[in-house]
């Protein structure tokens, strides 16, 4: 038997109709998880709306023995994602993980030809649905003690041409997945973000090509599951990371600094000419959270605490206290 199981856990699972999202469901119920199936069944474009592929996987779910109901209201309205977590709630009593993975893409465009419009579709959906979710179980959590937060984002938050708004929507999960991991570390609760990359409907959409035959090949979705299933579970032990997984490679996203360069009388001239120290990538420190990017500026400042360092939430690195 797995030694990652989620007997008896109560998953809330968005986007779990189609795709990766379908994978992530029937993995998680064959490891004994309860699964709130949560899919709007929108197109690519988040337009309609279909609840035949929620209440399909849960019958498949239930078919093959394990626990799934389905909930297929719109989760980029508040009203939706905050709902989907009440509703697994009344049915189960408690809420043991989230697992966002539903999202839609517009197409590319030139940044010229973008809107508001287009960015505020997709923060809907991205930020704004798991900022609800996340919301709505975090006081669940904290009196159980225990959670798991699962995000999906995607290697567009590097930047993505064409793709600016998507770029924007999915690495503004970055802060939210960096920040809830270390609020919530003291009461068990474990977040953490996935980068995917599979064969979904929208890689359906690449021009033929040798690389399209490879990709959809070689990037199955139900190759993405398995990472999910260990952020999901008991045994996860780690929180606030970003990992990329798909084709059978896992890896790590990380972001750092540079030690970079210090000058008490600083001018425009003297930044410019000590701009190959800045940016001089021979040591990397790995940043985790605001609070360790604050802890590590001041370190470099020569700043030595004779207290251990707290920052107060929602301060600056000027409010510091000990």
């Amino acid at each position: 038997m797995s030694r990652v199981r989620l007997d008896g856990r109560v998953v809330v699972l968005t986007g779990a109709g189609r795709g990766i999202g379908r994978q992530h469901a029937l993995l998680l119920a064959r490891l004994g998880a309860r699964i709130l199936v949560a899919d709007a069944g929108t197109d690519l474009f988040g337009r309609g709306g279909d609840p035949g592929p929620a209440e399909s996987v849960a019958e498949e779910i239930s078919a093959a023995g394990g626990v799934g109901i389905a909930y297929t209201i719109d989760l980029s309205t508040e009203e939706g994602a905050r709902g989907a977590i009440e509703a697994a709630r009344a049915r189960w009593g408690r809420i043991d993980a989230v697992v966002h993975n539903a999202g839609f893409t517009l197409g590319g465009r030139n940044f010229a030809d973008d809107s508001l419009d287009r960015l505020d579709a997709l923060l809907s959906i991205n930020t704004r649905a798991a900022f609800a979710l996340a919301s709505q179980a975090w006081p669940i959590m904290l009196d159980q003690n225990y959670g798991r937060m699962v995000f999906t984002s995607s290697s567009a938050l590097h930047g993505l041409p064409r793709s600016i708004a998507y770029s924007t929507a999915k690495a503004s999960l970055v802060g939210l997945t960096r920040g809830l991991a270390a609020e919530g570390a003291a009461a068990g609760i474990k977040v953490n973000c996935v980068e995917p990359v599979g064969a979904t409907r929208m890689a359906e959409n690449l021009a033929d090509s040798e690389f399209r035959t490879w990709f959809l090949d070689r990037m199955r979705s139900e190759l993405v599951s398995p990472l999910v299933a260990v952020l999901a579970s008991d045994l996860c032990p780690v929180s606030g990371e970003l990992l990329v997984a798909g084709g059978g490679r896992y890896a790590r996203t990380i972001f750092g600094e540079t030690p970079g360069w210090i000058s008490a009388d600083p001018s425009p001239d003297s930044v410019l000419e000590h701009l190959p120290t800045i940016t001089d990538d021979s040591h990397i420190e790995v940043i985790t959270d605001g609070v360790k990017a604050s802890a590590y500026h001041a370190e470099l400042l020569g700043f030595e605490p004779t207290r251990p360092v707290t920052v107060i939430a929602g301060s600056t690195p000027a409010d510091r206290t000990s």
